[in-house]
């Protein structure tokens, strides 16, 4: 306990790593403490009121049960939380090839819906205390990690809660041409969601429209499918999606 108040006194991040006993007593510190040590940083940091959300999202200690935590011990504070969006932080999605769980099978990762960091993010776009994070954080960082890493259930719950893979001149798409992947290219440009346009008492039977999709296929992804020489990708491009290639890419394709 009294170890426990030193590292509130002294709010550092570097303490736990003074030695391997101190590192074991603050690894198993409960939520609550965890709460309280992120209420000590931000005393000490003091940040705008607009950006407290997303400074905590920011510790690696930020999980489910210490954010629940901190929302019970600052409740007075929480309407005005919901007035600012908070950011997507980066550490969710920095290390996602290292930390996977998910089985190597043909030299590439099988990945799941328990894959860290799905089930923290579904309590986040849920929680009710705060507006959901912007999804876009980063210049699209978390759709760009997904797609390098293949995590296809991530890529899908970013994508239905608003990402774009335009970032970067479109370098999430770029990259799931370079990996030759056509049902990734698909999956990003594509709307996977129908808008029923049928009115009332129309037959059951009837066409539903598809939305327009997240991207325009240019011109230089063509030349890029056509450089990977992935044909399917090419062809896709060309024929559904109706891209005429530049000159540069015809002479490539002759």
């Amino acid at each position: 306990q009294l170890l426990y108040e030193v590292g509130l006194y002294a709010a550092s991040p570097t303490l736990p790593q003074t030695c391997r006993y101190l590192n074991a007593i603050f690894k198993a510190s409960p939520a609550s403490y965890r709460a309280q040590y992120l209420v000590a940083c931000l005393e000490q940091s003091r940040p705008r009121e607009d950006a407290i959300i997303t400074k905590i999202l920011r510790y690696p200690i930020c999980n489910e049960d210490v954010l629940e935590a901190y929302i019970r011990m600052t409740a007075s504070k929480a309407d005005s939380w919901k007035r600012w969006v908070p950011e997507l932080p980066r550490r969710l999605f920095r290390t996602l090839a290292t930390d996977s769980k998910s089985s190597h099978e043909g030299g590439a990762l099988r990945w799941t819906e328990l894959d860290h960091p799905l089930p923290f993010l579904r309590y986040l776009y849920t929680c009710p205390h705060i507006p959901p994070p912007a999804v876009n954080s980063h210049q699209g960082y978390a759709l760009t990690k997904a797609v390098q890493t293949r995590f296809v259930p991530l890529i899908r719950f970013l994508l239905s809660h608003g990402a774009t893979p335009d970032w970067k001149n479109n370098l999430a798409i770029f990259i799931a041409i370079y990996r030759k992947d056509l049902p990734m290219v698909k999956m990003l440009v594509e709307r996977s969601e129908k808008t029923n346009t049928r009115p009332e008492g129309r037959a059951a039977g009837a066409k539903r429209q598809k939305l327009e999709d997240r991207v325009s296929v240019t011109p230089e992804m063509v030349r890029a499918a056509v450089k990977c020489k992935a044909q399917d990708i090419v062809e896709y491009f060309t024929r559904e999606k109706g891209c005429i290639p530049d000159i540069h890419t015809l002479l490539m394709l002759e």
